[in-house]
């Protein structure tokens, strides 16, 4: 029982201190390929730092993208320090 109760005590941090998920930016676009993707990604150490530009902009113009098929915005987290993402995939 005391190997159980030490082991949940140091997990516990651990688990509670991640943060992923992905979410999706606009509308998707059916009609458009996904031959190009572009990214824009800033880290983020303790919520401090630059954001992600959320209006697709970069991530649109670092991949060449005329054509937008849909975005995607990413955050990987643990214990506060970590990237977000932008992703942009259209042609």
């Amino acid at each position: 029982m005391n190997t159980r109760l030490i082991l949940i005590t140091i997990l516990l941090p651990v688990i509670s201190g991640c943060e992923s998920y992905t979410r999706p930016l606009g509308v998707t676009n059916t009609t458009v390929a996904s031959a190009k993707q572009g990214e824009d990604c800033r880290l983020i150490v303790f919520g401090l730092g630059d954001m992600a530009d959320v209006t697709e902009a970069e991530a649109i113009r670092s991949g060449g993208i005329t054509k937008l098929r849909n975005a995607e915005y990413h955050v990987h987290t643990f214990q506060g320090v970590g990237k977000e993402c932008v992703t942009a995939h259209g042609e």
